[in-house]
């Protein structure tokens, strides 16, 4: 049961680290002040305003993957609605849609469009989420490259307090209060509080080495704030380690958005049966 669990749990995080984009100018937001001399405070305010304020959000991606010794590299979109839905696209032989991934603040749908397949997994029926206080607003911090706290739909100035930071020549570390299960721990640059990597983590006291690490790079100009190009993402802990890759390009700030449903002759199976099939591409 245990390695059901993690092999859910590298699937979820691994499908879902996608977002970013890839626009043709270079950002020019920045380093006109060093932002080492504030007080921790203030800094954590500038971290949390740099968290993009778009509503709807589109792009191209190149998506690879690598899941123990298997490799796969192939094309897709991506499609999000602030609040509502994040929708992702995996596109085989340039031309073919191999999966469709849809999560909302209910649950996650992954389809299996070449072998007519599907796992549907609402939130509720998993108890690491609701142990660990990870929700759908926790997955689209990430994929917005924001600043964070488990369980908390919209971060605001006043919780900020929950946040400790600890300096160093380059970056600050931010570390969130520890909950049940999970450890949240992000890097940002000190120069302009730009949100360089999220680390979720097992807390020291249990056995499991569960960490995961979401690191943002290639970042670019979108609406007057930067926004990364390039998301890398690691598992460790898990079956099998799992690593991924995501690079985006024509991007814009809208999205035409339409709901996934399920074929009736689909078949609902385990997380772990799309993943071998959609490697075997």
């Amino acid at each position: 049961m245990k390695k059901i669990i993690n092999l859910r749990l590298a699937l979820v995080v691994m499908i879902i680290g996608v977002l970013a984009s890839c626009g043709t100018k270079k950002s020019t937001v920045s380093s006109e002040s060093n932002l080492s001399a504030l007080s921790d405070g203030a800094y954590l305010k500038r971290v949390l305003a740099n968290a993009p304020e778009f509503e709807e959000f589109s792009s191209k991606m190149k998506f690879t993957l690598q899941y123990g010794q298997e490799r796969i590299s192939v094309g897709g979109s991506i499609k999000m609605v602030k609040d509502e839905v994040i929708q992702l696209s995996l596109v085989a032989i340039g031309i073919v849609e191999a999966a469709k991934i849809e999560i909302t603040p209910k649950r996650i749908l992954i389809l299996d469009r070449i072998g007519r397949r599907y796992i549907d997994i609402p939130y509720k029926d998993f108890s690491f989420f609701a142990e660990s206080d990870v929700d759908f607003y926790t997955l689209q911090s990430l994929f917005r490259n924001e600043l964070f706290l488990p369980g908390v739909k919209r971060l605001k100035n006043s919780e900020l307090v929950e946040f400790k930071v600890t300096k160093g020549e380059t970056q600050a570390t931010l570390t969130a209060r520890e909950n049940r299960k999970l450890t949240y721990a992000f890097l940002a640059a000190l120069a302009d509080g730009t949100l360089q990597k999220s680390q979720i983590y097992v807390t020291a006291k249990q056995t499991s080495k569960y960490q995961m690490s979401w690191g943002y790079a290639d970042f670019l100009l979108l609406d007057g704030k930067n926004f990364p190009a390039q998301m890398d993402l690691s598992l460790t802990g898990t079956t099998k380690p799992v690593k991924a890759a995501f690079t985006f390009s024509r991007w814009k700030t809208e999205a035409e958005y339409e709901p996934v449903t399920i074929p009736n002759r689909y078949k609902e199976v385990e997380p772990v049966e799309i993943l071998k099939h959609l490697l075997a591409l």
